[in-house]
């Protein structure tokens, strides 16, 4: 006597679901660290500005003191390494946004392709002068 199949195969994936979700997760992690960021000058500042190296509101201050010392260097990290991995998701997800079977699940194409277009406007901020400067501020 045979047992019948136990079903041992794991169920289909939707088509892109993970690499949208990866997607936002990265845009929403660089928004939050660069956001913080910029609160942590404002904390010093008394507004909403964009640090610079040596600048009157935090040039003599001591900015990431105590447990503040762990968040700069998240900070740090997030801000340099998730464009990167957001341009890396974005190429993989244009590719997969031109397949048939992705265009058949109208959805998960738009969030793909919502999520595509955020990464790509992380690897644009990341970019810009305006990110170099407050990469420079948080390594100093």
């Amino acid at each position: 006597m045979t047992s019948p199949g136990l079903g041992l195969t794991a169920a289909p994936r939707p088509a892109g679901r993970t690499l949208a979700r990866t997607q936002f997760l990265l845009v929403g992690a660089y928004v939050v660290a660069v956001g913080v960021a910029l609160g942590r000058a404002a904390a010093f500042s008394g507004h909403l500005y964009l640090p610079r190296q040596g600048d009157e509101a935090t040039g003599n201050a001591d900015l990431w003191p105590g447990l503040w010392s762990g968040v700069w260097l998240v900070l740090v990290v997030v801000i340099g390494m998730v464009p990167l991995a957001a341009a890396a998701t974005a190429l993989v997800a244009v590719t997969r946004l031109a397949t048939p079977r992705m265009r058949t699940a109208s959805a998960r194409w738009r969030s793909l392709l919502v999520s595509t277009i955020l990464a790509a406007a992380v690897v644009a901020a990341w970019l810009s002068p305006q990110s170099t400067t407050l990469y420079n501020w948080l390594l100093d």
